[in-house]
């Protein structure tokens, strides 16, 4: 007993023993640190994507809107059938300026002929004429379907591509086609404090002829971003992305990045997103007692529970062309109203009766939940 009253007497064994007891407590918080770390990057990585998914599904269905408001253009399609160019190009312009005018947006559309020639663009009439064939395999699509698609696609530059074929008398004479290059996601990242990176794949430099000086990522990308800093470059080029693509979460340069692929129309890898945050941000959000919608990504309720529905509303279409086409009622001019209800006839014959009442009533509930999440 004696001896053990020594033994803990000694100085030394004392702050031996402590040191012991601080480094296990060191180390046991140090892990519980670490756990919560990961699983906050985890949560915010989920939100990320669920955010991202969010403004790129918005997108897309704005570009499809505004061409299947297009494609109803019998105008439009006179002159395509005609190969009027000047007046395809004076209408299409005409149109765009009005819907600048009266939405303040700015909404990029062509037309395109049967054989894959550009037949007018609304933001510039030298480019008529211009085959697309090598440049947009995506248009092949269109040889075997009929329904319009909008998807991110590769053509001469990177971006969202909502087609629709264009009809005249039963025939089918081109396409128009709305653009965009991810300008609202990419606002909707910056109001947010958030540096969002578009990276396109490096195979496809040959198609995408407007950004071949663009600055390429290491072997594997081209960035997309319109406006960058030599920070972002330095920040970019020293990713080990075949990594990165497996953890989808990285701490580089003083900052964590989040990896998201991009997918065409196709469901084919055709580059990725990549996001960027400093630790403050992370700190921030890892301190947010919201757990259903952070304060950092600024979904509304009704957003996520439009994405959590977004499947099943699907599941009740045949496509998403009778979808748009439904929503598209009361903005058809009077005098394509006879085009468009021969169309919503011939799509909606093609559903059974328990179909047709389903969708009456998917909207009627829709409406009601959304009501109540408000």
């Amino acid at each position: 007993m004696e001896r053990w009253l020594l033994f803990f007497s000694n100085k030394k064994t004392i702050a031996a023993i402590f040191l012991v007891i601080m480094a296990i407590l060191g180390g046991v918080f140090f892990y519980l640190e670490k756990k919560v770390t990961s699983q906050t990057l985890e949560r915010l990585s989920d939100q990320l994507s669920l955010a991202l998914a969010n403004q790129l599904e918005k997108e897309q269905s704005t570009a499809l809107r505004y061409a299947l408001i297009l494609s109803q253009n019998s105008a439009l399609s006179d002159a395509l059938e005609q190969e009027d160019e000047d007046k395809g190009f004076e209408i299409l312009s005409e149109v765009m300026e009005s819907i600048k005018l009266h939405t303040d947006s700015l909404i990029r559309s062509q037309v395109i002929t049967a054989d894959y020639v550009i037949f007018a663009r609304s933001w510039d009439y030298s480019y008529a004429g211009m085959p697309l064939d090598f440049h947009r395999p995506d248009l092949l699509y269109f040889q075997n379907h009929k329904k319009p698609r909008s998807a991110i696609e590769v053509g001469r530059k990177l971006g969202v591509k909502a087609t629709v074929p264009i009809y005249h008398t039963d025939r089918m004479v081109g396409f128009v086609e709305v653009v965009s290059f991810f300008e609202s996601t990419q606002e909707y990242f910056d109001r947010l404090g958030i540096d969002m990176y578009i990276l396109m794949e490096e195979r496809f430099y040959d198609t995408a002829v407007f950004m071949q000086d663009n600055p390429a990522i290491g072997k594997e990308y081209i960035l997309a971003n319109a406006k960058y800093t030599q920070s972002d470059l330095k920040l970019l080029g020293g990713i080990d992305f075949k990594t990165f693509k497996t953890s989808r979460i990285l701490f580089q340069q003083g900052r964590y990045l989040f990896y998201e692929p991009m997918k065409n129309g196709e469901g084919e890898t055709i580059g990725a997103f990549v996001f960027s945050l400093s630790p403050k941000q992370i700190k921030a959000y890892a301190q947010s007692d919201d757990e259903d919608i952070s304060f950092l990504i600024h979904l509304s309720r009704n957003d996520l529970y439009n994405i959590i529905v977004k499947k099943s509303e699907e599941g009740i279409f045949h496509s998403l062309y009778d979808k748009e086409l439904l929503y598209l009622k009361d903005t058809v001019a009077p005098e394509d109203r006879e085009i468009y209800l021969q169309e919503a006839r011939e799509r909606l014959n093609e559903y059974s009766k328990e179909e047709l009442i389903g969708i009456m009533l998917d909207y009627k509930v829709n409406k009601e939940v959304k009501g109540e999440i408000r």
